[in-house]
């Protein structure tokens, strides 16, 4: 596609104009942080997204189920072309029928959106992410899907 190798040519002119208008990489404690770490313990990874530019990832959002608690957690981590730099990110989650509607976590954050949380038993779920990366803002949301 023409317009993604467009994009990629402006990846890291965008990074260093980010850190020019002073967003500057967090601190180590938030690069330590994994996806499944901020869930918690017992969640398992059960699906991914990634949100590229070309070749270049800019982020990925994370779905993880809790047998136990029967709860999914969503979070939408940065890749390291995008991590310590204050992005709007977010990750949301919602669960059919339950009644509740969409959970969503969306601000400025350096490194990961999330954890959304909510318990799903034996129903299907839609989930997704974001991230605005001064190139443009990528968007995911599946199907309701993972049912059960």
């Amino acid at each position: 596609m023409r317009t993604s190798a467009r994009r990629s040519a402006i990846i890291a002119p965008a990074v260093a104009a980010l850190a020019a208008l002073g967003a500057t990489p967090a601190g180590a404690a938030a690069a330590a942080a994994t996806p499944a770490g901020v869930c918690g313990s017992g969640y398992t990874q059960i699906d991914s997204h990634a949100f590229r530019n070309a070749s270049t990832e800019l982020a990925r959002v994370h779905l993880f189920y809790n047998a136990s608690t029967r709860s999914n957690c969503v979070v939408t981590f940065h890749s390291a072309s995008t991590g310590g730099y204050a992005l709007t990110t977010g990750a949301w989650l919602d669960v059919d029928g339950d009644g509740k509607g969409q959970a969503k976590d969306q601000g400025a954050y350096a490194s990961y959106a999330g954890p959304v949380r909510l318990a799903a038993g034996s129903r299907c779920v839609k989930w997704g992410g974001m991230i605005e990366a001064g190139v443009g803002t990528y968007t995911y949301t599946s199907s309701w899907e993972h049912c059960g």
